[in-house]
């Protein structure tokens, strides 16, 4: 192969390039995957983009059922259809229950009433325009005055006039019937033709949940409030004089101080909440999502009047804020938006770091002189990495495989192994140079025998790089699974482009060289007095060769490596069993964003704020079933431990019921038209209207009417450890009707089960990882010996960087996860260096160490230095996901490089294998071998075949 490229560069050059345009075809198929359901839920073993991702799953240990969380979201969302989002704002002082702070708080709620912004077809989209609204009933309930008003209820065509109290819908009024707990309802004692004219009159109001609806949001009677009108508000009302619906208006109250009664006297932080419509139905996460796939379901209306709420938010936080007061605030958009722009900001430190990645190229490939300045060669160097990143990615769009957020760090895996193989090269190139017959050989021929002993290294770094990263595509994990498909064929691209095109251009350089044209200026031809740029200093092998011969190898050395490496992994073997499978979203959240400031004043004031989630029945027939739904509705509020609170519709309507009806759903017999005729009486009711949206009917509601069949309903909010007992509750439900579906569902689930299942994803990954590198480097290298320290020094590479990874405070987290599956792909290239160069050398144990640790030490040590540079400045970043990786990579280079290089040397110097081929007379060149490769000094300049084994070439060749 180098023969031939470097007898054909241009063809080579153009062939590639062509390459890459005919491969660049795939991007018409390129996809890059936003919803966040595609990229982080678990999707278990399903016909792949690859049918031997389904078959190995099958085969192997790890195999994990399809996503429940996932089959169950897609059931709710074309089920449910319809939903809301939520605005926070949470406002702070030492008391927030004083007049001048409530004035504040008013502020913003005009502000944000005022939100009137513009979409892309002219139109305005105002708060009452996008607000998801529900019945207002405070004009009909009691008030002090007791006064009496008349609606004109429409019957047909007739008018009918109803004069009625206003405390129309309390049902503290006298009893109708002899039954003690029997008060007056109107939705059951009034006849629908009057009752139903005058729900379906009721006016819609925008939802939200604020302490100045106590007030009406009327600034004047605010203003004229004192601390006692405000605690006296508080502490009494139970009903917003604003909505007319039951209320707890203490729960918007963080930090609260009681007094000795029970009453609250003071609190230090109000949260305010809006609730935005959605129908699910209508919205495509692939179009509204971010580049971090971590965005919301939501439509560009309601994005676009979320974002201009963070603006106006943002404006009364600079304006209102000041020492004694200030403003907190976040939209559903806010996690999304920051985490992804944090996965991106820090593009420009990595740039950079591409640039002295160039510069360091520069010092390794090149000798300080004018004609020897390796620009060319360290530029197409960056090129060729550059070439088959695009050439993967447009194979795997071809493939039908998406690109998402975690391939940002592709490049610079790709750049790390790619310009690792090219110092290789370089330093087999330099043997060749430096052999005493090198003269007497064509460029082609030199070319050749440099990539006949850099190929044979660089091929089993790199395939058993590919099948490292092929097996971890078997994950369930979507998002990794896509990142390895990509970086097996990106590693492929680079492999099959350094053998080729990189060597195309190194034969120009060459020629270059050879004519004494100028690097920069090739149009300048140097004598050779007029060359240098400074001295030429190269220590780092006489650096090797004095460190090893005189310290390392010999025996106290190896004792004290051998005992660094015992203490060392024990170390990190107690480190790794403390090792946490943890994962927090707010990781990816900098502290000094809005959010990253929001979500701490939170928690702090709302300890114990719980995520929301619900249990959710299918098509079940609910008068044969109600029984069973009961039991499971208590046996939900039992769990006490792990629910902050339990919001429930069975007990109420079961209570409903047997009040009004005195029947006992569970002894009476009921038939299904008059369950679901008690149900819809209930739903219009004052006190079960709250639960009209736990509640998809197979049409819509009507008052008067009996309930249309029923397709789910849900209650409760969730936290975290529950997880899987209120899954345990909802599957234990004993239906016996319809489609018998109950489950249990949460937005943070979708979190939950990934941490469920990582800690087993990254063992079952690095495990077949280290199986498929030990099957791959006996194939390639025909040494089992070998291999086998090649396995050992990769596993304690590996325990050595989880173990450092818990005492720096890293977790095992999908991050995490990637980073480690990267770290085989890149701590096997120093072991696999070492081992195959040390069967390619002949002499003692220790000189071949030595021998070939000054030939290939030298890459090694370079591509290392290379990898940690082009990531250094990733020590500075704020984002988590670069925090990690930099941890990580530095760990895994310090590593892997110690046990490369230090380690595998000193145990092969005691018990290493015999070389390939014994020699069978002395060697020709002593010191000048390209990595057990002897080159005779009588091949002949112009010689293109192989010359006589037997005559020409040492025992070995």
């Amino acid at each position: 192969m180098g023969f031939l490229v470097a007898t054909n560069p241009w063809r080579t050059i153009i062939f590639s390039w062509s390459t890459v345009l005919l491969c660049s075809l795939g991007f018409i198929c390129f996809h890059t995957e936003r919803d966040p359901m595609k990229l982080w839920i678990p999707r278990g073993v399903t016909l792949n983009y690859w049918t031997f991702i389904t078959i190995s799953r099958l085969i192997l240990f790890s195999f994990w059922p399809e996503s429940r969380f996932l089959k169950d979201t897609e059931w709710l969302i074309h089920s449910f259809e319809e939903g809301f989002r939520t605005e926070l704002a949470l406002v702070t002082a030492p008391n927030v229950l004083e007049p001048e702070v409530l004035l504040k708080l008013a502020d913003i709620y005009d502000a944000v009433a005022k939100i009137n912004p513009v979409l892309p077809n002219g139109t305005h989209l105002g708060w009452q325009d996008i607000c998801f609204k529900v019945p207002y009933i405070a004009e009909y309930t009691s008030e002090p005055n007791r006064q009496k008003r008349q609606v004109n209820l429409p019957d047909d065509e007739d008018g009918l006039d109803f004069n009625f109290d206003d405390d129309f819908f309390n049902t503290d009024k006298a009893p109708v019937t002899q039954n003690p707990a029997r008060k007056f309802n109107p939705s059951v004692d009034l006849s629908p033709q009057i009752y139903c004219p005058l729900i379906n009159a009721l006016p819609l109001g925008c939802y939200q949940q604020n302490l100045l609806e106590l007030w009406k949001f009327d600034r004047e009677k605010i203003a004229n409030l004192t601390r006692e009108d405000i605690l006296t508000t508080v502490n009494t009302v139970t009903v917003s004089p604003f909505s007319g619906h039951f209320t707890n208006f203490s729960s918007f109250l963080g930090g609260i101080e009681r007094n000795s009664s029970g009453h609250i006297v003071s609190a230090k932080g109000i949260m305010s909440r809006w609730f935005l419509y959605m129908n699910y139905l209508t919205l495509n996460p692939q179009e509204q999502g971010n580049m971090a796939g971590t965005g919301e379901w939501a439509s560009e209306e309601t994005l676009i009047w979320e974002e201009e709420f963070l603006h106006v938010l943002n404006k009364l936080d600079k304006n209102l804020t000041s020492d004694n007061f200030s403003v907190f605030y976040m939209t559903e958009k806010s996690f999304g938006d920051i985490s992804g722009a944090s996965m991106f900001q820090d593009i420009d430190k990595l740039m950079i770091g591409m640039i002295i990645v160039f510069i360091y190229m520069q010092s390794v490939l090149s000798k300080f002189s004018w004609i020897e300045l390796r620009l060319m060669l360290g530029s197409m160097g960056l090129l060729t990495v550059g070439m088959a990143f695009i050439s993967g990615c447009a194979i795997c769009s071809l493939l039908g495989v998406s690109y998402g957020p975690v391939h940002t760090s592709l490049p610079f895996l790709l750049l790390g192994l790619g310009v690792d193989d090219m110092f290789v090269m370089m330093a087999c190139w330099r043997k060749v140079q430096n052999a005493e017959n090198a003269k007497d050989l064509t460029l082609p021929d030199r070319l050749g025998l440099m990539l006949r002993h850099a190929g044979a290294s660089i091929t089993v770094t790199s395939l058993t790089d590919i099948v490292a990263f092929l097996v971890g595509s078997t994950t369930v994990l979507p998002s990794l699974q896509s990142f390895c498909i990509y970086a097996s064929v990106g590693i492929l691209m680079t492999y099959l482009y350094a053998v080729t095109f990189f060597v195309a251009i190194f034969t120009l350089d060459e020629r270059r060289i050879a004519a004494r044209r100028n690097a920069v200026l090739p149009c300048i031809i140097h004598s050779e007095d007029k060359v240098k740029l400074c001295c030429d200093r190269r220590l780092m092998q006489s650096s090797i060769k004095a460190i090893y011969s005189r310290f390392i190898l010999t025996k106290p050395g190896k004792i004290v490596v051998l005992m660094t490496v015992i203490g060392i992994t024990g170390l990190s073997a107690e480190s790794l069993m403390r090792l946490e499978q943890k994962f927090d979203p707010m990781w990816f959240v900098p502290s000094e964003t809005h959010l990253g400031k929001f979500i701490p004043q939170r928690n702090k004031l709302f300890p114990t704020m719980g995520f929301d989630g619900g249990i959710f029945i299918g098509q079940v027939n609910y008068t044969a079933d109600f029984g069973n739904i009961f039991e499971m509705s208590n046996r939900v509020k039992n769990e006490s431990d792990i629910l902050y609170n339990v919001n429930s519709w069975v007990d109420h309507f079961y209570d409903f019921v047997r009040i009004y009806y005195e029947k006992d759903l569970f002894r009476d017999h009921v038939s299904d038209y008059e369950w679901r005729l008690y149900l819809s009486k209930f739903l219009f009711s004052h006190d079960g209207g709250r639960y009209q949206a736990n509640f998809r009917f197979e049409k819509k509601l009507e008052c008067g009417q009996a309930a249309p069949r029923i397709k789910k309903f849900f209650h409760r909010d969730q936290y975290v450890p529950a997880m899987r007992q209120i899954y345990g509750i909802a599957s234990e439900v004993n239906l016996t009707t319809g489609d018998k579906f109950a489950t249990a569902w949460s937005k943070m689930f979708g979190n939950w089960i990934t941490d469920e299942i990582i800690d087993e994803e990254v063992l079952r990954n690095i495990t077949l990882a280290l199986v498929c590198v030990m099957i791959c480097t006996a194939i390639l290298i025909v040494n089992l010996q070998i291999c086998f320290w090649i396995f050992i020094c990769v596993l304690l590479t590996l325990i050595n960087v989880c173990g450092f990874m818990q005492r720096w405070g890293l977790t095992i987290d999908l991050v995490s996860c990637i980073g480690l599956q990267l770290a085989v792909g890149l701590c096997v290239d120093y072991a696999a260096h070492i081992g195959h160069s040390f069967l390619t050398v002949t002499g003692s144990r220790n000189q071949r160490a030595l021998n070939c640790l000054m030939h290939i030490g030298e890459a090694v040590l370079y591509g290392g230095g290379s990898t940690l540079l082009a990531l250094s400045l990733l020590s500075t970043s704020k984002a988590y996901i670069f925090k990690s990786f930099f941890k990580i990579f530095l760990l895994v280079i310090l590593f892997g490089l110690f046990h490369g290089i230090v380690f595998l040397p000193v145990i092969l110097s005691i018990v290493g294998p015999a070389p390939y081929v014994q020699p069978q007379r002395p060697q020709v060149i002593a010191n000048g071998n390209c990595p057990g490769e002897e080159m005779h000094s009588m091949i002949k300049k112009d010689h293109r075949e192989p010359p006589d084994e037997n005559a020409q070439l040492s025992t070995q060749d």
